[in-house]
């Protein structure tokens, strides 16, 4: 089972890859793979800057990494991984690296376009903090706490847990499946969209704050203060058991209620 979400994962990134070089023949793709094992409630920290991130659980015990770097044939740097970990009386942290490896020599323009994508097979009960610079986050059925920041990239998640995320130029989408806990979850952005979508039988108390515009399937209550440039809304959905927070500079706020199958 295992073997078929790495072989997803390796379509997944190939066809996330984007060959910018002018003569495609100059340019190399270099494979990395690894596996290190975890204990249950773990934290996962990774600093990520140019590339893709895609992450999905399964029932393991091991972070399963796979790796594809774009690199120019003539370029001296090579990709590598490493993992290290610092144990505490809570649980065990875990920082992954995957870079070039640095060399003090003169860039070229070609060398600069370099970049990783990566695709992170995870145990089910492991906290998440990604980080991007330049690359999408894309995170699927995740059931525990999750810090997601990028600068640039888009931050996709679908799951049921605590979510911190924030992407300053990219659009932030997260769905939530419908469950009996409630969770804190904060989406924010400077200038890009923002859009939560909620499966039938949500329960959830929503604030939100653009200057954008606000588009909800629900009933919402608008309310602007004087000189302000922002709009601020609220929406309380069923008992509303989790506390959601959508907060954008400029971008357009969207609340999507969907009727399809949480399996979907």
């Amino acid at each position: 089972m295992h073997n078929k979400y790495i072989i997803i994962f390796l379509v997944n990134l190939i066809l996330a890859v984007e060959v910018i070089a002018d003569d495609s023949t100059k340019w190399m793709f270099n494979t990395l793979n690894d596996s290190y094992k975890v204990t249950k409630g773990d934290t996962l920290k990774f600093n990520h800057h140019n590339g893709d991130v895609r992450i999905k659980t399964a029932d393991t015990d091991h972070i399963q990494v796979t790796a594809i770097a774009q690199l120019h044939a003539d370029d001296p740097r090579k990709p590598s991984i490493k993992f290290n970990s610092k144990k505490s009386d809570s649980n065990n942290k875990h920082e992954l690296s995957i870079h070039f490896d640095y060399l003090d020599l003169a860039e070229q323009e070609a060398w600069s376009k370099r970049r990783i994508d990566v695709g992170i097979l995870i145990p089910k009960d492991l906290n998440l903090i990604i980080n991007t610079s330049d690359g999408i986050i894309d995170a699927k059925n995740i059931d525990t706490s999750s810090s997601f920041k990028s600068i640039k990239g888009k931050i996709n998640y679908k799951g049921t847990g605590d979510l911190l995320a924030y992407s300053e130029r990219g659009k932030v989408t997260a769905q939530f499946s419908k469950t009996k806990k409630s969770h804190q979850v904060d989406l924010s952005t400077l200038t890009g969209d923002i859009q939560l979508i909620l499966l039938e039988g949500a329960n959830a108390h929503i604030t939100t704050e653009t200057r954008g515009p606000i588009t909800t399937d629900f009933s919402v209550e608008i309310n602007r203060e004087k000189k302000s440039p922002f709009k601020k809304g609220m929406t309380k959905i069923g008992k509303g058991y989790s506390k959601i927070t959508l907060k954008s500079h400029s971008g357009g706020i969207r609340i999507q209620g969907l009727t399809i199958s949480e399996k979907e």
